[in-house]
Parts: structure tokens; C-alpha cells; sequence
């Protein structure tokens, strides 16, 4: 008989510590964070604010100020009584909904990213809120375009 060895050096088999769950093959051999063990990653996605779980970045920030803005605008108009408030009207409307469709479309990325790094949970309650949202969006853009065509056809003579 000879002495045949594989090409290949490494160890088939990896040796694990007494205690430790075994792991399986596809999952990342970071270490584990927990109480009492250094986190090697921080725990949210880099620094910076956050309310809870949720990062506060300037395009969140800046349709959080367009969508107040906008339902302020509508509430104003609603209250404004001259010839000019169907048209504030439509303008309130219009501008809501292009931020809520905006938030729409920014909900449709977060839930491809929630996919894509296994978070499910995230992913579906993301696309509740996404629908919603998009629902939203389509009612105020109705009305806008419903107010518009009021507007048109009062004419003042």
C-alpha cells in the first residue's frame, strides 16, 4: 500500500469549544454578542441618532417636515374661508400626497434591504406600512386632482 495524503492540508473537520452551540456551515463565524461579551459590530447600523430602533438620516427628517408642512398647509386652508380655498385646497392635498408617495417608494427599498439581510419581521411590517402609506398617497392625490377639477369649472363671471 502507499502513502497517499490529499493535496489540501486543512483540517476536514472544525474543532469547537466545550460548551459552545455548534454553528452551521453558511452562518458568519463573527463573534457572539451578548451580556458580558464585547460586541465586535455596533449594534445599529453606524452612529448618529435614533429613536428606538429607528435611524433619524436627513431624507427622513426632511419628509417628516414636508409632511407636517403639508397637512399644516391643508389644515390652514380648511380653515381659510375666501374665494381662493379651493385651490389651497388642492395644493394641500397635492403636496401630501407627493410626500406620502415618496414615503411609499423609500418603504419598497427598506423592504428589499430587509429581505435581502434576512430580516422578515422587518420586511412585512415594512410593507404594511409601505401599503398604507401608498394608500395614503393615492387618496390625497385624488383629491387634489378632484379639488382642481372643482376649481376649473366654477367660473366667475
Amino acid at each position: 500500500m502507499t502513502d497517499r495524503r490529499p493535496s489540501d492540508t486543512r483540517q476536514q473537520v472544525s474543532r469547537r469549544v466545550a460548551g459552545e452551540p455548534r454553528r452551521s456551515v453558511y452562518e458568519p463565524t463573527s463573534p457572539r454578542r451578548g451580556p458580558g461579551t464585547g460586541s465586535a459590530q455596533p449594534r445599529r447600523g453606524g452612529g448618529g441618532l435614533h429613536i428606538g430602533p429607528i435611524a433619524i438620516t436627513p431624507v427622513r427628517l426632511m419628509l417628516l417636515v414636508a409632511l407636517a408642512g403639508g397637512i399644516g398647509f391643508l389644515a390652514w386652508s380648511l380653515l381659510e374661508r375666501d374665494a381662493l380655498q379651493i385651490p389651497l385646497m388642492a395644493t394641500g392635498f397635492a403636496l401630501t400626497g407627493l410626500v406620502l408617495l415618496a414615503m411609499a417608494i423609500l418603504a419598497v427599498v427598506n423592504i428589499v434591504r430587509a429581505g435581502r439581510d434576512g430580516r422578515d419581521g422587518a420586511a412585512v411590517l415594512t410593507a404594511i406600512f409601505g401599503g398604507v402609506v401608498a394608500m395614503g398617497a393615492m387618496l390625497c392625490l385624488a383629491a387634489a386632482a378632484i379639488f382642481s377639477m372643482i376649481w376649473s369649472g366654477t367660473t366667475s363671471s
